[in-house]
């Protein structure tokens, strides 16, 4: 049996890639005995176009060390060293000396391109071209593909192509990148070895085809190759924008490190952080969770006296970062037990404000809303009958008020107005939200509730009737529906450990942004701080940042959200050269959130090119900035001005590995701000070196494709720490070319890494089959959130694996018994793949995620 050892090297806390980058790029450490057998790939057998390239950094020369090497004699097809400094390049019984001063101990790129009539040698950028070779052309042979044989040192980031690398293309010559699918050449990509999957004995080809098994190869994180680095690709966004843009998908994610959401927001008075979507988490009195009950999974059982769900007064106010509503809607399915008049499915009232709804007069199935004094009576509104859906919406604020109010049942088959107004108060008053008491579910209700929604918006027939389905995209996070912005609270039920769980609140839709990510790896999702209040167009803070009860506020706040979050960001604008506040407060502010927030989540300022002069005492304490350098002034898209604010925040104090530069994906005319995607929108010939455009009669300013390689470029150049973009709502789909992620990602990869395991079946994902007898049965239950897994004969299950369609595996768990259940909740909407071992065998189940 060969001996197999693959070590982890563990690297410690001033390492520059443990902070920079949330994937760590590792290399193979060759001791001159060991070797990677990546097997017999017939691909290759007379191939005469093609490319190979890799990182090499030989630790001692070795004459008649490997590189690569597939057969021997004629058959043989290599890179090899020869005398010192000397590499040489066969194909069957043709050898060429592509390298004759290959240097020790430093890292050299190496692509070898052959084509019809030659061979293209790159080293490090400088090109050999050698000419009429008739021996290019890889020879046929059954013997595997090796690596690094007799080799001493390290190899990193190996790629072998079924095409030539042109020279006109930097990104694929003197690559400062990994590769992703967006690549232009990646069908042309036979396998890929990054040597990154550390959790795994094997050696991952990226391409799935060619997995690579070592013998007494070690893993090593590289940190000195500042060429070829990975770094911090920031994007930031909010819950509003990730509601309703549905360009931002899981290819988005993967391309953001260190995704931002714009949701704390800062009091300019007290320093009190409130988040966007609160957690109006329920706590039950005399209530509990039920798992069924007449075809309804899930539900809230009320006993009558004293029951309820209370939410807290958070629900229905307006919150900063929401939407300004005037309008509500709320949602429930219900069964009633027993009547009790004046028992509430909702309630928010106190002695200034009310918003209701009860149950009126038994013998008329009346249900009675009241607003702010006004008591709007639905007769035969409700069968009492088994579950019905109902949904009271406010649709105006303003006109009759016998229209204000609708009511709709039949799952929003019937809309009826009230038949009268029993209550009408003196001042026509309908500023429901301004109430502070809290709001409760089912008071003193007795039966069963389900699938509760608070809406800032007035449902309409057809939407109600979607909600009440479980249709609806408004209902779904990320990328719902138009009104997605709108579902403001969702109590569905369905955690009998947490019944109360409002799936609509801040901590779950971080739960469900994480779920983007799922499978994969080397990414960090934290939380913006910034400024929520304003008098006459100015910000509060800073007449407020000085107050150390202020600081000491903000930090315990943000103390409460760490939990949560892998971080905290950050932004608040203005401060000006010479303004005394940099030291007397938001230098003690920064010295105070470091405090507050540890090591091992991540702390960013952002700062801007008119407004970064933090004094040199606190520099340090943040472990990156995010400066913002674009608009709304022309002026600051403008490459030139990039550099300079670059060169003033170097000349400041700031370090350069901590200085993130920026994009926007936003247009601007100097006074209006509108997103790129609108731009790219309105103008369909758009092409990639523009960076100014028309839309409606206006001229707007952006940055294009090209420029954002540019800015990018400029960052590696400067070698340079991390880069920054505003915001992922204003892009379009990375899937389209015009796309400023996707560019940016050419230069600068986020290199969020799938998250590999183990080989066996990821290279040879079975083919469904529609012949023979399954063993097991999977069944996906929408309704329940349930993965099901039956055995439907005596087979014992042993285990399971979970591929995305691609075929990239991201779960696999050994089990055991006649049956296996996961929640759904662990996946993110999509197609995947199931392979069930069982003691009789293997089956294979494609389902789909809603």
């Amino acid at each position: 049996m060969k001996t197999r050892i693959l070590l982890l090297i563990l690297f410690s806390s001033f390492f520059y890639g443990s902070l920079f980058s949330q994937t760590t790029n590792f290399a193979l450490r060759f001791n001159g005995d060991g070797k990677v057998d990546c097997g017999t790939i017939s691909d290759l057998n007379n191939l005469d176009l093609y490319s190979v390239q890799c990182l090499v950094n030989p630790s001692e020369w070795v004459e008649n060390a490997y590189v690569f090497k597939r057969g021997n004699g004629d058959e043989e097809y290599s890179l090899r060293f020869g005398t010192s400094g000397q590499l040489i390049y066969k194909t069957a019984t043709q050898e060429f000396i592509v390298a004759n001063d290959l240097p020790i101990g430093s890292w050299t790129q190496l692509t070898i391109s052959a084509f019809a009539n030659g061979i293209d040698v790159w080293t490090n950028g400088e090109k050999k071209w050698i000419a009429n070779t008739g021996g290019a052309v890889i020879p046929e042979t059954s013997e595997p593909f090796v690596i690094g044989e007799n080799f001493k040192g390290r190899i990193d980031e190996f790629r072998f192509w079924k095409t030539e690398m042109p020279g006109a293309e930097p990104e694929n010559l003197m690559f400062r990148n990994t590769v992703n699918k967006f690549h232009p050449k990646y069908d042309d990509l036979l396998f890929y070895y990054k040597f990154d999957q550390d959790q795994c004995e094997d050696i991952v080809d990226y391409k799935l085809a060619h997995h690579g098994e070592p013998t007494n190869v070690t893993r090593e994180a590289v940190i000195d190759n500042d060429y070829f680095k990975y770094r911090v690709v920031t994007g930031y966004s909010s819950f509003v924008r990730h509601c309703d843009r549905l360009q931002i998908d899981r290819d988005m994610h993967l391309m953001t490190n260190d995704l931002i959401f714009l949701d704390a927001q800062v009091s300019g008075y007290t320093g009190a952080v409130t988040m966007t979507y609160p957690d109006n988490q329920g706590v039950l009195s005399n209530a509990s969770y039920v798992a069924e009950y007449e075809g309804r999974n899930g539900v809230l059982h009320l006993n009558g006296e004293g029951a309820g769900m209370n939410v807290s007064e958070e629900v229905l106010q307006n919150t900063g970062g929401l939407p300004a509503m005037n309008y509500a809607t709320i949602e429930a399915w219900i069964s009633i037990e027993e009547w009790r008049m004046g028992a509430a499915i909702f309630n928010k009232s106190d002695e200034s404000n009310q918003f209701s709804i009860k149950l009126g007069d038994e013998s008329k199935k009346e249900l009675l809303v009241g607003i702010n004094g006004y008591t709007y009576n639905f007769e035969n509104a409700l069968t009492a009958a088994g579950w019905e859906h109902i949904a009271v919406s406010i649709v105006s604020t303003t006109g009759r008020a016998i229209s204000r109010i609708r009511l709709f049942t039949d799952s929003g088959a019937s809309q009826t107005y009230a038949d009268n107004i029993t209550t009408i108060p003196d001042e026509d008053d309908f500023t429901f939200m301004n109430t502070s008491a809290d709001a409760v579910i089912g008071e003193n209700f007795k039966g069963y509730i389900d699938e509760v929604a608070v809406w800032g918006n007035a449902r309409t027939s057809a939407q109600i009737a979607q909600d009440a389905a479980g249709t609806s995209g408004d209902l779904t996070f990320p990328s719902g529906g138009d009104g997605a912005i709108y579902l403001l609270s969702y109590w569905q039920f369905n955690d009998a450990d947490s019944p109360g769980k409002n799936t609509r609140s801040w901590k779950e839709l971080l739960s469900q942004i994480r779920k983007m990510y799922d499978g994969y790896r080397g990414f960090k999702i934290r939380l913006g701080l910034i400024s929520s209040d304003s008098e006459n167009g100015n910000k509060v803070w800073p007449s407020h940042i000085s107050d150390a009860a202020w600081r000491e506020r903000l930090a315990a706040d943000v103390a409460e959200l760490l939990p949560y979050c892998d971080g905290i960001d950050v932004d608040f604008e203005w401060l000006y050269s010479g303004d005394s506040r940099w030291t007397s407060g938001y230098g003690p502010m920064v010295e105070a959130l470091r405090a507050a927030i540890p090591e091992d989540k991540v702390f960013s300022v952002s700062l801007h090119p008119v407004a970064y002069f933090l004094p040199t005492k606190w520099i340090d304490m943040p472990d990156y900035y995010t400066f913002q350098i674009y608009g709304p002034q022309v002026t600051w898209f403008a490459y030139d001005n990039y550099v300079s604010a670059y060169n003033k925040f170097v000349s400041w104090g700031f370090p350069k590995e901590k200085i993130g530069m920026s994009y926007p994906t936003t247009a601007t005319t100097g006074s209006n701000v509108t997103g790129y995607k609108n731009i790219v929108a309105a103008n369909p010939d758009l092409s990639t070196d523009a960076n100014t455009a028309t839309m409606s009669g206006s001229s707007y300013t952006f940055n294009g494709v090209d420029c954002v390689k540019d800015k990018m470029n400029f960052i590696l150049e400067q070698n340079s720490g991390t880069v920054m973009y505003f915001d992922m709502g204003n892009d379009v789909a990375v899937s389209d070319p015009l796309s400023l992620i996707r560019a940016a990602n050419s230069v600068i990869s986020a290199n969020v890494d799938t998250l590999i395991t183990r080989t066996d079946g990821v290279s040879s994902l079975p083919v469904l089959s529609k012949e023979g007898k399954k063993k097991t049965n999977l069944i996906c239950n929408d309704r329940s959130g349930e993965i099901v897994v039956l055995s439907t004969s005596d087979a014992d299950l042993s285990q399971i694996a979970f591929f995305s369609a691609s075929g990239v595996l991201f779960r696999d768990e050994r089990i055991s018994g006649k049956q296996y259940t996961i929640s759904t909740d662990r996946f993110s909407p999509g197609v995947y793949i199931a392979r069930v071992r069982s003691s009789e065998g293997v089956d294979v189940f494609k389902f789909r995620i809603k």
